[in-house]
């Protein structure tokens, strides 16, 4: 992270505070004046805020910020504003939205904002900076005022509150035209507060460092009306439902005229949603017969020609306008859509024999698209949290979509920044409301090994060798008497499985001491963390982690065995059997050879274990290729096949029809699988300078396809013939190992051709 040097007369701009200790969430209007005689090539211009700003050039909305930050890190973003300039009079504008810190919530959440929304006590706040054509338009040095808004109130949105409060907004308040109006009678000069220097070691407040991540993509699109518009005449209650055909993020922008007195509700929502039976329940997607329930914006126009746009982007696939006139009639046009993404790329191309591969991996393409933003998310609809373990898999399928590595490099330094002084990683960040589920901590440390093996850095394995050592340390602490983990505090949770849902997914053997799946994990961890210790020539660490791993599987093995069952019990004394412990015994190779493979196949087969849920699915896989059983993953497959009949777009949090969110990316699973084991191409070596080619999957019968890696696209096409020989071609721009489903092995750079005989 890069930390912003600027000169100390440029400082922040302040709004002056109306609201006493009410502390509501505040919007204001900063904007600045200044006079071009010819409009430069280039401007850019640096920018940032508490909490979100919105920013305009001359009327024009060019982008929306700033980056998602944390106490210790404000993101600055540059913009180049140059193509919105014009001779003469130009106008630069900001919206800003402050959202209010924890302790400032009230009690009945009338001013809470989203989860994420790291803010403080300041209120709005702007800091702008760049030369323009020779004009200086910093805050702090040019002229610039504000306007405070009355317009906007807030409405908790229990259906989903971790995103807060949505909007009410009296249009009749609204200051239309503020953004392209050279007026400032309404206007009053903003209060100038501090600079970002740190003088005698003092850090200010909101710390300001450069945007470690790409601009998101703004993708322009119309959601139709009946004819493009409707009038809704007076004394009237109607409404109209879309259907944008796909799930979205987006910014929305609602254009009207007339209706005063008149109120638009606007409900956003993933699916319609069937209300009989015991619990509410999901079908088709395009089966309109339920009811549609979600986030709720309100305008109540104010008869003039407007548009209403919402402060923060939505997400829905379904909106429904419910429109209520009074003496007026309205007149609503086409919506138009912003949609808005972490501008991810698919390098990605295949060709399947089999159709639904093809369809499957359109809508998990889709899934992580709509959770990447300035943070990785665990659904864009209920939460729009960065939660470790969704993190971790949603970075393995970033890589393998396209090689790029930014966002995960700001999401290690984010988990960094949440340490605790105990040791241990909150569990989702940034977030106001801190959480930590121990376990983890331990899948950041997966994740940093995945970033070391993509990009060969080691500079970013000593930057955190520390953290990892202190997570470490905190589970050290808390072994018991038999050698193992156990009563972990805070959510000692290990998985969403339905029987364990009473206690919150925690497993129930940690009710009476140690779980078998929280050690084997650690124990897993201890191996990965030697690794890195290993990388960074570490050797007494690495040493005393294997050896601490090696008493826990020893001690595991002793205790936990079952001789009865063939498997793994869930504690020492507690007669449990889940997929989890077996699947983490296998990964840990603590069970090989035919005794791992017997222990999968009962995995398999015996509907008596405690299943693993769609996120753990991953493992489930990688345990399988462990125990040399990868074909039988065809017999998991089912359960992501069985989604594209109910014309979903993306894939939901859990299979079937009681889960919560429809775009969940711990399920895009085939985005690892097809690129790193249908077609094979994996890194051999940290940073891909050499690369192994081994397919897997072969009841696919053939697959072909380019991977990306750093060094250029990879091609590969196998088949498997009639007789059962295996062939396969491609072309590779690094050296490769290509592993043939016989064993046999043969070093290539360039084109290659190999056949079983």
């Amino acid at each position: 992270m890069t930390q912003v040097k600027i000169p100390a007369d440029i400082r922040w701009i302040a709004a002056k505070r109306e609201n006493g200790t009410d502390h509501p969430i505040e919007t204001s209007y900063f904007k600045s004046i200044f006079s071009l005689t010819t409009p430069p090539a280039e401007a850019v211009i640096n920018i940032s805020a508490n909490t979100r700003y919105t920013l305009y050039i001359n009327g024009i909305e060019v982008l929306d910020g700033p980056c998602r930050g944390d106490n210790w890190h404000q993101y600055v973003d540059a913009v180049d504003i140059a193509a919105h300039l014009k001779t003469g009079d130009n106008i630069i504008a900001a919206k800003v939205v402050s959202f209010v810190p924890h302790e400032a919530v009230r009690d009945d959440k009338t001013n809470a904002g989203p989860f994420w929304a790291m803010s403080n006590a300041a209120g709005p706040m702007l800091i702008c900076w760049g030369d323009i054509g020779g004009v200086d338009i910093s805050t702090g040095v040019a002229l610039w005022f504000f306007l405070n808004d009355t317009a906007i109130s807030w409405n908790m949105q229990y259906s989903a509150f971790w995103m807060g409060s949505a909007e009410t907004v009296d249009g009749s308040k609204v200051p239309y035209g503020w953004e392209t109006d050279t007026a400032t009678d309404k206007f009053v000069p903003a209060l100038v507060k501090w600079s970002n220097s740190i003088a005698f070691g003092e850090i200010p407040p909101m710390p300001l460092y450069h945007r470690p991540i790409k601009h998101l993509l703004r993708l322009e699109k119309t959601l139709h009306l009946p004819n493009g518009a409707v009038t809704i005449a007076a004394n009237t209650t109607t409404e109209y439902v879309l259907d944008a055909k796909d799930l979205t993020t987006a910014f929305l922008y609602l254009p009207m005229s007339g209706g005063a007195g008149g109120k638009i509700t606007l409900t956003y929502s993933e699916a319609y949603i069937h209300t009989g039976g015991t619990r509410n329940y999901k079908t088709n997607r395009s089966d309109q017969t339920g009811e549609l329930f979600g986030i709720q914006d309100i305008y109540f126009p104010s008869g003039a020609n407007e548009t209403y746009s919402p402060s923060w982007f939505r997400t829905f696939r379904f909106l429904r306008l419910t429109i209520q006139t009074a003496a007026e009639a309205l007149t609503i046009n086409s919506l138009k859509q912003i949609e808005t993404r972490y501008p991810l790329q698919d390098k990605v191309q295949f060709d399947a024999p089999l159709p639904w591969v093809q369809d499957l991996w359109g809508i998990s393409r889709r899934t992580l698209q709509l959770c990447m933003h300035e943070t990785y998310e665990d659904c864009p609809y209920y939460e729009q949290l960065q939660y470790t373990l969704d993190t971790r898999l949603q970075a393995l399928y970033t890589y393998a979509l396209s090689n790029d590595t930014s966002l995960v490099r700001k999401t290690l330094h984010d988990y960094h920044t949440s340490i605790l002084p105990e040791g241990i990683l909150q569990s989702r960040f940034p977030s106001k409301y801190a959480q930590v589920i121990p376990a983890f901590s331990l899948h950041w440390i997966f994740m940093l090994r995945d970033y070391f093996e993509e990009t060969d850095d080691r500079d970013i394995l000593d930057r955190y060798r520390p953290t990892v050592e202190n997570i470490m340390a905190w589970y050290k602490r808390h072994t018991g008497e038999h050698g193992l983990v156990e009563y972990l505090p805070y959510w000692d949770q290990a998985d969403w499985t339905d029987a364990w849902d009473d206690i919150a997914g925690v497993p129930r053997a940690t009710l009476h001491g140690p779980s078998t799946i929280h050690n084997l994990l650690y124990a897993y961890a201890l191996e990965v963390c030697a690794t890195i210790m290993d990388d960074l020539e570490i050797d007494v660490l690495a040493t005393r982690y294997r050896a601490e791993r090696a008493g826990i599987l020893q001690t595991v093995d002793q205790l936990c065995w079952d001789e009865t069952r063939s498997l793994y019990r869930e504690g020492p004394s507690f007669v449990e059997f889940t997929q989890h412990a077996q699947m983490w015994a296998v990964l840990n190779k603590l069970a090989t050879g035919e005794r791992a493979k017997t222990i999968m196949t009962t995995v398999l087969t015996d509907k008596t274990l405690i299943p693993c849920s769609f996120v753990m699915q991953y493992f489930l896989f990688r345990a399988l290729e462990v125990a040399d059983m990868y074909e039988e993953t065809e017999k998991l497959w089912p359960l992501w096949q069985e989604l594209l009949g109910l014309d979903l777009y993306t894939v939901p949090e859990i299979p079937g029809q009681y889960t919560r969110s429809d775009c969940h990316a711990w399920g895009a699973l085939l985005l690892f699988e097809l690129p790193r084991k249908f077609l094979g191409v994996s890194a051999a070596v940290p940073g891909y300078s050499k690369i192994k080619i081994e397919p897997k999957g072969l009841f696919l019968k053939s697959m072909s396809g380019k991977v990306p890696t750093p060094f250029g696209e990879v091609s590969v096409s196998w088949s498997v013939g009639e007789n059962g020989k295996f062939a396969i071609t491609g072309n590779t721009p690094v050296p490769a190992e290509v592993v043939l489903p016989c064993g046999a092995r043969h070093e290539v750079v360039g084109e290659f051709r190999f056949g079983e005989q």
